[in-house]
């Protein structure tokens, strides 16, 4: 497994992508000084946008079209998803934004040979899912 979202999950049969690309920001105030630059004044989180780009040669056995439909389905309900890696790290719970296709070497019935895609998150949870730091131990515990 590469990564799930909610019960979807990321593997070569389903969708596998080339890369995560992850971008977080920060909010901040700026406050007028007289005399002096303006001082910022932290506000707190601002965005958290995950974007999975990948391809689809289903005729190889590298995704399939249906999990593009599968993933509309689940942004059509509005709700936010676990955002989880293969190795167990929680990225938080994100909502679909996006899901951006390229339908490319058609047969002479229209289905494509090679589908490219984007598939857009954004963080909905406010920091509610637990951090990623490991439970501490308590002494004699093994």
């Amino acid at each position: 497994m590469l990564m799930s979202l909610g019960q979807f999950v990321f593997v070569t049969g389903t969708l596998a992508f080339q890369e995560i690309q992850r971008q977080r920001s920060w909010n901040y105030a700026d406050n007028a000084v007289a005399f002096g630059r303006p001082k910022k004044q932290f506000m707190g989180a601002g965005e958290d946008t995950v974007s999975l780009p990948g391809l689809i040669y289903e005729e190889y056995g590298f995704g399939t079209r249906f999990a593009l439909d599968e993933l509309a389905s689940m942004a059509d309900t509005g709700q936010g998803f676990v955002l989880m890696d293969g190795a167990g790290y929680v990225y938080g719970v994100y909502v679909i934004d996006s899901i951006d296709e390229t339908k490319s070497i058609l047969l002479d019935n229209g289905t494509p040979r090679k589908v490219g895609y984007t598939l857009k998150l954004n963080r909905a949870d406010d920091d509610r899912v637990e951090t990623q730091s490991a439970p501490k131990r308590r002494k004699g515990a093994a």
